[in-house]
Protein backbone atom coordinates (compact mmCIF):
# COMPACT_ATOMS: atom_id res chain seq x y z
CA UNK A 1 0.00 0.00 0.00
CA UNK A 2 2.79 2.61 0.59
CA UNK A 3 4.64 1.90 -2.41
CA UNK A 4 1.00 2.27 -4.47
CA UNK A 5 0.89 5.81 -1.66
CA UNK A 6 4.70 6.54 -2.76
CA UNK A 7 4.13 6.11 -6.82
CA UNK A 8 0.73 8.20 -6.82
CA UNK A 9 1.78 10.79 -4.24
CA UNK A 10 5.29 11.63 -4.85
CA UNK A 11 5.87 10.79 -8.28
CA UNK A 12 2.30 12.68 -9.48
CA UNK A 13 3.65 14.68 -12.48
CA UNK A 14 0.37 17.39 -12.37
CA UNK A 15 0.84 18.28 -8.51
CA UNK A 16 4.81 18.34 -9.21
CA UNK A 17 4.42 20.92 -12.33
CA UNK A 18 1.56 22.80 -10.20
CA UNK A 19 4.43 23.65 -7.84
CA UNK A 20 7.21 24.60 -9.91
CA UNK A 21 4.54 26.97 -11.97
CA UNK A 22 3.88 28.59 -8.54
CA UNK A 23 7.15 29.06 -7.56
CA UNK A 24 8.01 30.47 -10.99
CA UNK A 25 5.09 32.48 -10.53
CA UNK A 26 5.81 34.40 -7.10
CA UNK A 27 9.55 34.30 -7.65
CA UNK A 28 10.14 34.39 -11.44
CA UNK A 29 12.88 31.11 -10.84
CA UNK A 30 13.18 27.53 -9.67
CA UNK A 31 15.35 27.47 -6.82
CA UNK A 32 15.92 25.93 -3.27
CA UNK A 33 13.90 26.84 -0.97
CA UNK A 34 16.68 26.21 2.17
CA UNK A 35 19.99 27.37 0.17
CA UNK A 36 18.81 29.33 -2.78
CA UNK A 37 20.75 26.89 -5.20
CA UNK A 38 19.27 27.95 -8.87
CA UNK A 39 20.29 24.88 -11.50
CA UNK A 40 19.54 26.76 -14.39
CA UNK A 41 22.02 29.71 -13.28
CA UNK A 42 24.48 27.01 -12.64
CA UNK A 43 23.82 25.05 -15.70
CA UNK A 44 22.41 26.47 -18.09
CA UNK A 45 19.35 27.39 -19.51
CA UNK A 46 18.73 23.78 -20.81
CA UNK A 47 18.56 22.88 -17.54
CA UNK A 48 15.50 24.53 -16.83
CA UNK A 49 12.89 23.06 -14.39
CA UNK A 50 15.38 20.61 -12.12
CA UNK A 51 14.64 20.85 -8.79
CA UNK A 52 13.46 18.05 -6.53
CA UNK A 53 10.09 18.52 -5.10
CA UNK A 54 10.18 17.65 -1.40
CA UNK A 55 7.07 16.25 0.84
CA UNK A 56 7.10 17.85 3.74
CA UNK A 57 4.72 15.46 5.32
CA UNK A 58 5.75 12.03 5.45
CA UNK A 59 3.86 10.19 2.79
CA UNK A 60 3.78 7.09 5.89
CA UNK A 61 1.47 9.73 7.81
CA UNK A 62 -0.92 10.13 5.20
CA UNK A 63 -4.41 8.88 6.18
CA UNK A 64 -6.45 7.31 3.19
CA UNK A 65 -8.09 10.27 1.51
CA UNK A 66 -5.64 13.02 2.72
CA UNK A 67 -5.46 15.84 -0.22
CA UNK A 68 -1.04 16.92 -0.67
CA UNK A 69 -1.69 20.94 -0.61
CA UNK A 70 0.92 23.02 -2.78
CA UNK A 71 2.21 23.94 0.91
CA UNK A 72 2.92 20.59 1.91
CA UNK A 73 5.74 20.55 -0.88
CA UNK A 74 9.02 22.21 -0.84
CA UNK A 75 11.14 22.98 -3.88
CA UNK A 76 14.58 21.65 -2.49
CA UNK A 77 17.75 21.04 -4.74
CA UNK A 78 19.41 17.24 -4.61
CA UNK A 79 21.61 17.96 -1.57
CA UNK A 80 19.52 19.89 0.93
CA UNK A 81 16.82 17.11 -0.11
CA UNK A 82 19.33 14.56 1.55
CA UNK A 83 20.16 16.77 4.18
CA UNK A 84 16.21 16.71 5.11
CA UNK A 85 16.52 12.74 5.25
CA UNK A 86 19.60 12.43 6.95
CA UNK A 87 17.90 11.56 9.89
CA UNK A 88 15.40 9.14 11.28
CA UNK A 89 12.92 12.02 12.09
CA UNK A 90 13.47 14.46 8.89
CA UNK A 91 14.85 17.80 9.54
CA UNK A 92 12.33 20.47 8.50
CA UNK A 93 13.37 22.51 5.67
CA UNK A 94 13.52 25.45 8.09
CA UNK A 95 15.94 23.32 9.75
CA UNK A 96 18.21 22.77 6.76
CA UNK A 97 18.18 26.58 5.93
CA UNK A 98 19.26 27.51 9.71
CA UNK A 99 22.17 25.26 9.44
CA UNK A 100 22.86 26.17 6.19
CA UNK A 101 23.35 29.86 6.78
CA UNK A 102 25.27 29.37 9.70
CA UNK A 103 28.02 27.33 7.92
CA UNK A 104 27.85 30.11 5.37
CA UNK A 105 27.96 33.14 8.08
CA UNK A 106 31.45 30.74 9.75
CA UNK A 107 33.26 30.71 6.14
Amino acid sequence: MLTHVHRVRERDKKLVKRKKDEALKNHGVLQCEACGFNFSKTYGPDVDGVIDVHHTKPLHTLQPGDKTKLADLALLCANCHRVVHSRRKWLSVAEVKDRYQAAKNKA
